[in-house]
């Protein structure tokens, strides 16, 4: 771009001089080596304001300061002219205006305002990373001990349905025994033995039962720190944009188009008014290009990351943390778990007495074998009994889980 106005106002200061040729002639090589050169330096300072990640206001005043100099040691050094001295003066006023206008400056906050939005989005997003994968290492780590649990319930509840079916099929044939050979003949050991089994295979899913509950509870506290990291991030760059949003880069922005568009007012003579206006028009149209990228860097940032790391939380994101499909699908296998359980090993089918055990019926035997039978058994169901209902608490709510994650809810539902 051609910026003329300045030298068609020198050469005719020059025809008004009254010089002779000879000078003329010499005064009109100085100024046009001036002005080319003049031009190719504001060229180079264009240059710099192209969108890239430097700040270029130091290189902005060097350039500057290396064409006030250029302007006296082109137009008056070693020339005794009063008139060119002025032209000097008046070209390095020209210089010093552009050293000190605030474009560089303004054009470099936007530069130095989406550098930190790229290197926070990195961070945000390498910290949204590490709190999926800690929230997916626990959660995948829930599940599976959730499907453990799943597994108890179903485990305990064949235990209880094959040690009631085993023991009163052995109580059933025992008895018949008993009243054709008399108890002295008869071994209750074998309904002793699947009793005991039954009570102490119950026992141990009911250990294992309470340990997956705790380790459950354990891992939901370990979530809740999660959580909490992740309300902590979304603060953070609650703070970061307030600190450098796209308001402020709109400032810069206005700043840096308002300063190019006062260069020309700033200017001594019409001619360089004129020049540094086109000047000013050249400045903006390579700010834009910044501003452009700036802008483009925000809308970017707002469309992927709006709802997870600012404004209200998504449900994408909202599911994607609490997966309360997964737990709702738990519970209700759970339920259907505690309605099987509530079905076996019944109290009266644990109720021993000198006329029945088992549901079995005692009738026929003598009133001593009866007794030494009541005497044998009633224990051992006793003790079957105890650990059934054991179990049944432990397993009682099927909503347990759920419930248990309503504070890790709360702390999302805040940021809803």
């Amino acid at each position: 771009m051609g910026y003329d106005a300045r030298e068609r106002e020198l050469i005719d200061q020059l025809k008004a001089k009254g010089y002779d040729q000879p000078t003329v002639d010499e005064y009109t090589k100085v100024l046009e080596n001036y002005i080319n050169q003049r031009d190719g330096r504001l060229e180079n300072l264009l240059e710099l304001l192209e969108p890239s990640e430097n700040n270029i206001h130091q290189g902005w005043l060097d350039k500057c300061k290396e064409g006030a100099a250029a302007a006296q040691d082109t137009i008056s050094r070693d020339k005794k002219s009063i008139w060119l001295a002025e032209i000097s003066n008046q070209e390095h006023t020209f210089w010093f205006k552009l050293m000190t206008s605030q474009v560089p400056a303004k054009r470099d906050l936007m530069v130095q305002q989406t550098r930190a939005l790229q290197k926070a989005e990195k961070e945000f997003e390498e910290k949204w990373k590490a709190i999926k994968d800690a929230d997916n290492q626990i959660e995948d780590r829930m599940k599976k001990t959730a499907l453990e649990y799943d597994e108890i319930l179903s485990s305990a509840a064949r235990i209880a349905a094959d040690t009631e079916k085993e023991a009163k099929e052995k109580a059933v044939d025992t008895f018949k025994k008993v009243l054709t050979l008399g108890l002295a003949g008869v071994d209750l050991g074998l309904i002793e033995y699947v009793l005991k089994g039954g009570a102490s295979a119950l026992g141990i899913k009911v250990s294992e039962a309470e340990s997956r509950r705790l380790e459950i509870h354990a891992l939901i506290s370990r979530e809740e720190g999660v959580f909490a990291t992740f309300k902590e991030a979304r603060e953070m760059v609650r703070e970061f944009l307030e600190e450098t949003s796209y308001p402020r880069i709109k400032d810069a922005w206005d700043g840096a188009e308002a300063a190019a568009s006062a260069l020309g007012s700033e200017m001594l003579t019409s001619g360089q008014k004129d020049d540094a206006s086109a000047y000013g028009s050249a400045i903006k149209d390579e700010l834009k290009k910044v501003f452009g990228k700036a802008e483009d860097a925000y809308k970017e940032f707002a469309r992927k990351h709006e709802n997870l790391f600012f404004g209200p939380l998504g449900s994408a994101y909202y599911q994607e943390l609490m997966e309360d499909d997964f737990w709702k699908e738990r519970s209700s296998r759970w339920k259907g778990s505690k309605s099987d359980i509530d079905d076996l090993l019944r109290e009266r089918t644990l109720e021993a007495s000198e006329d029945k055990i088992l549901e079995v019926s005692l009738s026929g035997m003598t009133e001593d074998d009866k007794r030494m039978v009541y005497d044998r058994l009633k224990s051992h169901c006793q003790e079957l009994l105890r650990v059934w209902n054991k179990f049944k608490e432990v397993s009682n709510d099927p909503e347990w889980a759920l419930e248990s994650r309503e504070t890790l809810k709360s702390i999302l539902d805040a940021l809803r």
